[in-house]
């Protein structure tokens, strides 16, 4: 990796998610323990909002979001 990233003088962004699995763990923990869903998101947005909401989300001020279908 050193020789691809920092020899290069490459910058990588990433970002880490859960596997399906661990995204179907965390769903089914909240869900069995009746997680109030309403407490932990901050924020809202309609998919038409998503310019929006990515430019909150690189302030990195804010909690979690949801895009609402």
């Amino acid at each position: 990796m050193s020789k691809d990233l920092l020899r290069r003088q490459i910058t990588l962004h990433a970002s880490w998610t859960f596997s399906n699995t661990g995204q179907e763990e965390c769903a089914r923990f909240i869900a069995d323990r009746k997680v109030p869903l309403g407490m932990l998101l901050t924020h809202r947005w309609r998919l038409d909002q998503a310019e929006e909401a990515y430019r909150l989300f690189d302030t990195q001020t804010t909690g979690k979001g949801v895009f609402l279908f």
